[in-house]
C-alpha cells in the first residue's frame, strides 16, 4: 500500500498496460445480453484508465474520477482524439465526494479499499443513489484477512458478513472470494483477501 501511496508513478507505470478486471469485463457481458444498451458508467478510483478505456471502445460514456490528477492526466493523454468527446472526469479524493450523478454502472476496480473507514459508508450510499434501476456495481473489496489490515488503519477492510449486507439491495450476479499469497502491482510480497463483485440493483 505504501508504493502507491508514496509513489503513484511507479505503480502507473507498472500498470500501465494490464488488461481490463475481470470483474468490470463480466458486467459488460451481462449488460450486452440486455436490451437496450446501457449507456453511462461512473469509473470510481480509474488509475490510468485501464478500465475506463476499454468502456469508451465500446461506446459508452464515462465519468472518470480519481484522487490523483497524475492518473486521470496519464488517462486523458491515452484516448483517442474520437472517443475524449465521451469522457467526463473529476480530481476528487473519496472522502470529498458526496454525490454522483445518475448512470447504468460503477465500476470500481481496486479502489473502494481506499476510502477512509468513517468515510466508507457514506461513499457507498452515494453508489447506490446513482445507480438507476436494474444498473449495476462491478468492482473489489478487501476482507479482514488481508495483509494490509493490521497496519492501514487509513483503508476499509470487509468481513464476508458485511459485505452481503452491502449487497442488500443488489441481486448478486458474481461474488468471488479469493484468498491467495501474491504480490502488490509494484512486486511486493502480499497476502490477499478480495471480494470480486458484479451485483445488479433491484
Amino acid at each position: 500500500m505504501s508504493a502507491q501511496r508514496g509513489g503513484w508513478s511507479d505503480f502507473y507505470d507498472a500498470v500501465t498496460n494490464r488488461p481490463p478486471r475481470d470483474t468490470l469485463l463480466k458486467a459488460l457481458a451481462k449488460f450486452d445480453m440486455g436490451a437496450p444498451t446501457a449507456q453511462f458508467a461512473i469509473d470510481l478510483g480509474c488509475g490510468s484508465g485501464a478500465d475506463t478505456r476499454e468502456m469508451l471502445r465500446r461506446g459508452w460514456t464515462v465519468l472518470a474520477i480519481d484522487r490523483e490528477a497524475e492518473g486521470i492526466a496519464r488517462l486523458r493523454m491515452s484516448i483517442p482524439d474520437d472517443q475524449l468527446v465521451r469522457l467526463r472526469t473529476r480530481v476528487i479524493a473519496f472522502e470529498k465526494i458526496d454525490d454522483l450523478p445518475g448512470c447504468d454502472f460503477v465500476n470500481a476496480s481496486f479502489s473502494l479499499p481506499f476510502c477512509l473507514p468513517a468515510r466508507f459508508d457514506g461513499l457507498w450510499q452515494c453508489i447506490e443513489r446513482a445507480l438507476q434501476p436494474r444498473g449495476r456495481f462491478a468492482g473489489t473489496l478487501f476482507g479482514t484477512h488481508d495483509s494490509w489490515a493490521a497496519a492501514e488503519h487509513a483503508m476499509t477492510f470487509k468481513t464476508r458478513e458485511q459485505v452481503d449486507w452491502l449487497l442488500k439491495s443488489f441481486v448478486v450476479e458474481d461474488l468471488m472470494e479469493v484468498e491467495r499469497d501474491g504480490k502488490t502491482a509494484t512486486g511486493e510480497p502480499k497476502h490477499w483477501h478480495v471480494f470480486h463483485i458484479v451485483a445488479r440493483k433491484q
